[in-house]
This record gives structure tokens, sequence and C-alpha cells, in this order.
């Protein structure tokens, strides 16, 4: 091995922090925003059922629904989600909670959405951004030329929401979907689950029981339909800030995901390969693929993230090219770079620099970014 990768192979154990193996290959449950639990126990509220009995043995506190932007197990929302059908004997609630669902209770996602130019323009910043804050979930617009589909999978075969959850997350995308244009959109819902004994009314009408996909099938029309919020300048502002927050948050804190991500983002001598982390683990490569693909991620994809992290730092400084940047980052080439940080940011770097001295002028307080060295 030439010495200056043994140097380099040296500063990466050298500048990782220890951490103990003991559970950090076991994969992480996937989540879902803790904002649906808080629609949740106002709905039952309302009918006389106490949050505290909803949320007895559950592990979720009153303290946890004051928290913003908190996230919930499927599991967990799976048992809270039957068990408000329980105690308020009413087996269409799910379809009621969906009818609650609100933009805003995505935070920065919802917000950044509200202002796209479009519903084509929202839906794909959703489903781009979604799986990233709930990986347990795919969203994927199919567009034909007449009809195009909005479709919700659920890819980690090991963690499945329930029927109920799924009517809930599908009467809700409708919801959102129709806010977001501030009108009705033709449309008709198709579900993979038997039709419910008590359907009626709003199911009759909307929803097409036993399909082959979970999906909502609507006017390719629509799609250019212009939102009544749109703001091409805070679409900007805020779509940067929004990507940088949730690509932050996406991996949960105890995952194996999140622990190369600390490798990854604390190595100080540029990006670490995955056989070098792998070796860091003591595991295998191959073992270290197939424990991040139950997660719902790969090794790449961490890299990739982290370097787009770290490359939004350094163009923030603004004391480096962005051709020193790039090699910084281990990128073959400015313009493999540029595409990279295109596909995360939606912009080039001489662009996503002008945003920011535009944030400045306005005031707007920037995400945090993680440190590029250990502290």
């Amino acid at each position: 091995m030439p010495s200056s990768a043994h140097a380099r192979m040296h500063s990466f154990h050298a500048s990782t922090r220890p951490f103990s193996m003991s559970h950090q290959l076991l994969p992480a449950a996937p989540q879902l925003p803790g904002a649906y639990v808080n629609l949740l126990t106002k709905l039952v509220s309302q009918r006389g059922v106490s949050t505290q009995l909803l949320l007895s043995g559950s592990g979720v506190t009153i303290e946890k629904l004051e928290r913003p932007y908190w996230q919930v197990d499927f599991a967990c929302f799976d048992a809270l989600l039957r068990r408000s059908i329980h105690l308020t004997g009413e087996p269409d609630l799910p379809v009621k909670l969906g009818l609650n669902m609100t933009v805003t209770c995505h935070g920065p996602l919802g917000f950044a959405m509200l202002v796209s130019p479009d519903l084509r323009a929202a839906i794909k910043l959703g489903c781009e951004l979604l799986h990233h804050q709930c990986r347990g979930l795919r969203f994927t617009l199919h567009e034909g030329q007449d009809k195009s589909t909005l479709r919700l999978e659920q890819p980690l075969a090991s963690h499945q929401l329930g029927d109920a959850a799924l009517m809930f997350l599908m009467v809700g995308l409708g919801k959102v979907a129709g806010a977001l244009v501030g009108r009705p959109c033709p449309a008709r819902a198709e579900m993979t689950m038997a039709k419910p004994d008590d359907a009626h009314g709003f199911l009759r009408r909307l929803f097409r029981f036993n399909a082959k996909s979970n999906q909502w099938v609507f006017s390719t029309a629509c799609l250019a339909w212009p939102l009544p919020n749109a703001d091409p300048i805070a679409a900007r502002l805020v779509g940067a800030q929004c990507k940088r927050f949730i690509i932050a948050r996406s991996l949960p804190a105890h995952s194996l995901g999140q622990t190369i991500r600390q490798l990854v983002m604390h190595a100080t001598d540029g990006p670490p390969g995955m056989e070098q982390v792998a070796k860091k683990l003591k595991v295998s490569a191959r073992t270290l693929q197939r424990q991040l693909a139950s997660e719902g991620t790969n090794f790449s994809d961490i890299s990739e993230q982290v370097r787009c992290e770290k490359a939004a730092q350094l163009l923030r400084a603004r004391r480096q090219t962005v051709s020193s940047i790039a090699e910084e980052l281990g990128y073959a080439s400015v313009a493999n770079f540029c595409r990279a940080f295109r596909r995360w940011y939606s912009s080039t770097p001489s662009e996503y620099i002008k945003v920011t001295l535009e944030e400045a002028s306005h005031g707007i307080e920037t995400a945090p970014v993680a440190p590029w060295s250990a502290a």
C-alpha cells in the first residue's frame, strides 16, 4: 500500500470516535412523524378519551408530544391507532384521522411543499424527501398521458404498517394534495386491503379495494395546477433548508446507518470507503451491505449525504474554490461534484452560494450543519 494510503487509513482510524458494537448493528425500526400521534390524541380527546389513557404503556409521554419534529416507531403508531378504535368504538377512525392531516404537520417539508410552484413540484419534493423522513415508506409519482398515480409502498418487509394505519395515510395523502392546490382534485384511491365491512360514504365514493397497489389515481392535468401559496424565492430558500434538515435527521440515533454516518463525517482525510468502514466495525463488507439494506439505505447513499452536507458547510464558509472542495470531498471531477450537489440541493454550488447570501440579507437563520471533524 502506498505511504499516502497508509496515512489516510491511519488518519481515518485515529480520528473516529470510540463506540460500542453491542447494539450498533441492530436495524432500527422505521418511524413516522410524531405529529400523527398529536393529531390522534386531539381527535380521541374530542370523543371523551383522555390522552393519558390512550398513551398508557406506549412509551409516548406528554412531554414528547410537546417536542417539535419528534418521531414515533411504526409499531407504536399502529398500536395507538388500534387502541383508539377500541376506546372510541369507531372503526372508521383512521378515515377521520386522515381527514385531519395537514400539510404543516410534516414540519419543514410541509412548508417547502406549500410554496412550490405547482402540484407536480410539490409532489416530487415530497417523494424525494419523505423516504428520508420515513424510510419504511416510499412514495412514487408515475405520470401518464391522461392519468397519473401517486403510489405508496412499504419497502421493508420486516416493518409493515397495518391496514388501519395505511388507510389513515392514504386518506391523509388525498387531504394534503387538496390542501396544497386549494381545490378538489378529481381522483380515486386504490388499496390492496379487503373492503371494510363498515365502508360507507367517503370510502364508497373514492376508494376501490382488493387492488394491486396502494395509490391515488388522478388526471395528469392536475399536476400543472399552480399552488395558491407559490413563492419562487421562498421555495428556493425553504427547499434548500428543508433538504439539509431532513438529511441530517434521516437516520435514527442507534442505527448502523447513523454509526457509519458519524464515522464518515468525522474522518479527517477525505471520505473512507466501505471496506475501511467495515474493517473499523469488525464486519465484512457483505454483512455491512446486508444490515444497511435492512434499514432501507446503503453505504453509497450515506457517503454521498455526508459529502453534500460537508460541501454545503464549506461553500457557506466561502474560503475555498469549488474545485478545491470537490477534490477534498473525493470527487473525480468538478462536474461530478456539481451533479451530486444539484441532486441534493436543486442548485449548482454557485447558485447555492447566492441563495445563502440572500438568506443572510433576509435575516434567515440556516439549519446547523454537523462539524467536519470530531469534537
